[in-house]
This record gives structure tokens, C-alpha cells and sequence, in this order.
């Protein structure tokens, strides 16, 4: 039987309790806390609600001429991505079918490929900062990709990605064209129904655009998706780049919780924050937990924080645009080494 608010222990109460706890200890505390509850509701109605703002943008952007109405209604359309997320970690509702069709049904609007996402993103959670491992962000491991100037920097880590010694620009579009290829190697069985679904989602996006700006349509289109991917890209880059990286022996010496806690890194929390990041502002809350849903990482973050200062894990926080000059350093330090 469940116990009511008031009968539960008080999560930070006494430091000396949390000190006590293991780490499946806390897990079941949070547990009983209600930051594992899901949302579906709220979160269907969040999808439409992203989707009418976002059009609502656009349609202002075309009538009124104006650049700034046309990028926020990117960045509304492809906060969808924090959507994707929680369903893919399976956040959104209680059933693994259910957030495997809501997470496949945002991707495909936008595009993606969720199969190849899981896939890659999974990686990423088993072993963040494991060099061979982990491949997100993996120009960090890259010799090739180091830059002499902080213009160059910027421009070649933040606008650009690599294929095969070739500069090309960074677009969800171009994402998406190499997600279906890994969605072929590794999820063959989902490979045509994800790229039907990626298909009609740019398909869609691309009339829409042409609809509504005519012969400026697939220039705007392309430039929407690379607004999407610097946005996603450079919230999730300034989580981890450049902290502590392990090679897979060094790896496995760590417990669970130190290698997700020594990899990670929070930016301070608001509302502004919780907007721009979707929630995943508590980056490591969402790393030692990544079921939890976004709406659960705000309330679990005291009980974490004090859990890692009694094991002394380094709980770190720091501002974005802080973090993001921490990832152009990283490429700038190895490049005058």
C-alpha cells in the first residue's frame, strides 16, 4: 500500500539519512517520491501545442518579413526533440509499446530515425565519456578536428560536421540521411517504416515551408533544420565535452554512479532554463536516472545533490554559454599542445 505525502520520510531532512543510502536506496526513495510518475496526457497535449505555436510562428514570420519570429518557431518546432527523448527512455507512459509509438511518431515529424537514436543515444548512456565507446559528439576523439582560433572553432565544431575529410553543414536533414543508414546496419527490421515516416516528415516540413514563403521555401526548410540541430546539438555538447573521459578499462572500475556523475554537469535551473533545455538541464539527475521523466528530474535534484556531496561524486553545474566556450577551448587547448 502507498503511503500518503505526509506519512513518506522527508527527502532532505537529515543529511546524515541520504548519506546512508546506496545508490538502489535512492533510486527507490525518488520512487516513492513521485518523480518516476509519467505524464501522457500532458504530454500529447504538448505535442499539439508545439506544433500549433510552431505554425503560428512561421505563418507571423511570412506576413510580417521577420527573421527572429521564423527562428523561434524552429526552436519551438524542435523542442518536439525533448519529446522524442523522454518516450525513447521511456518517460512518457507506463507501456514500452506506447513510448516506442509516441517516440517513433515525433521523430518522424521531424524527420528522425528512432531506432538509429536509441541505438546511439543507449551508447552514449552505458558509457559516457568512454573513448570508443561513446559516440556522440565524436569529434572530441577526432585529431583532424582541432582549431587554432575561436572563430574557427565556432564555426568548425558548431555549424559544420566531417564526413570522410569533407566540411559539410550541420542540418537535421543531413542527421537524418546518416541515421538511416545506421538504422539499416542496426534496427534492419524498422528500417523501412522509420524511413517512410522521415520522409513524410520532411516532406511535409518542406511544403509547408513552400506553401507559405513560395520560391524562398527550400532554402528556408534547409536552414530550419540547421537551426534544429545547433539548437539540440550544442545543449547536449555543453553536458559532457569536455569533462573527464575514460578508456574502457579505466571505465570499468567506476561504478555506475561515478562514471554518469564525473561525466556530467547541470546548468542553472528557471524558467528560462527549463524551456530552452526541456528539463534535461538536471543532466546528471537524468544520466544516473534516464527513465525518470523530464517533469521528475526538478524535484529529484536536492535529493541527488546531497547524495553526491556524501559520496563525494562532484556534483557541477555551470552556465551554458560557460559550457559552450568549454567546448571550443577543448578543441583550441589540443591544438596547442
Amino acid at each position: 500500500m502507498r503511503q500518503h505525502a505526509a506519512e513518506r520520510p522527508a527527502l532532505l531532512l537529515r543529511g546524515e539519512r541520504v548519506a546512508a543510502l546506496t545508490f538502489d536506496a535512492l533510486r527507490a526513495e525518488l520512487d516513492r517520491a513521485g518523480c518516476f510518475k509519467t505524464r501522457p496526457a500532458s504530454a500529447v497535449a504538448s505535442l499539439v501545442l508545439h506544433l500549433v505555436a510552431s505554425a503560428a510562428l512561421f505563418f507571423a514570420s511570412a506576413h510580417l518579413g521577420s527573421a527572429l519570429l521564423f527562428v523561434a518557431g524552429s526552436l519551438v518546432f524542435y523542442r518536439l526533440g525533448w519529446l522524442m527523448h523522454d518516450a525513447a527512455h521511456g518517460g512518457t507512459f507506463s507501456s514500452t509499446v506506447a513510448n516506442k509509438r509516441f517516440a517513433a511518431l515525433t521523430a518522424g515529424i521531424m524527420g528522425e530515425f528512432p531506432s538509429d537514436w536509441s541505438y546511439g543515444h543507449g551508447r552514449h548512456h552505458a558509457a559516457p565519456n568512454v573513448r570508443g565507446r561513446d559516440m556522440d559528439q565524436s569529434e572530441r576523439w577526432d585529431p583532424s578536428r582541432r582549431y587554432r582560433t575561436w572563430a574557427g572553432a565556432f564555426v568548425g565544431l558548431l555549424l559544420f560536421s566531417t564526413f570522410k575529410g569533407r566540411y559539410l553543414p550541420k542540418t537535421l536533414l543531413l542527421l537524418g540521411l546518416r541515421d538511416g543508414y545506421f538504422c539499416y546496419q542496426h534496427a534492419r527490421a524498422n528500417f523501412r517504416r522509420e524511413l517512410a515516416a522521415s520522409i513524410g516528415g520532411f516532406t511535409l516540413q518542406l511544403t509547408f515551408f513552400t506553401v507559405l514563403f513560395g520560391a524562398w521555401g527550400p532554402l528556408l526548410f534547409l536552414a530550419h533544420t540547421s537551426i534544429g540541430m545547433l539548437y539540440l546539438n550544442t545543449v547536449f555538447a555543453g553536458n559532457h565535452y569536455d569533462l573527464e573521459s575514460f578508456d574502457e578499462a579505466d571505465a570499468a572500475k567506476l561504478s555506475f554512479a561515478e562514471l554518469q556523475v564525473r561525466t556530467s554537469r547541470n546548468y542553472p535551473p528557471g524558467a528560462l532554463a527549463a524551456f530552452v533545455f526541456g528539463g534535461l538541464e538536471y543532466q546528471i539527475e537524468h544520466h544516473l536516472f534516464p527513465s525518470m521523466p523530464r517533469a521528475g528530474l526538478r524535484k529529484a535534484a536536492p535529493l541527488v545533490r546531497t547524495f553526491c556531496e556524501a559520496h563525494a561524486l562532484p556534483y557541477r553545474q555551470q552556465s551554458f554559454i560557460g559550457s559552450v566556450v568549454g567546448v571550443l577551448r577543448f578543441h583550441l587547448d589540443r591544438a596547442r599542445a
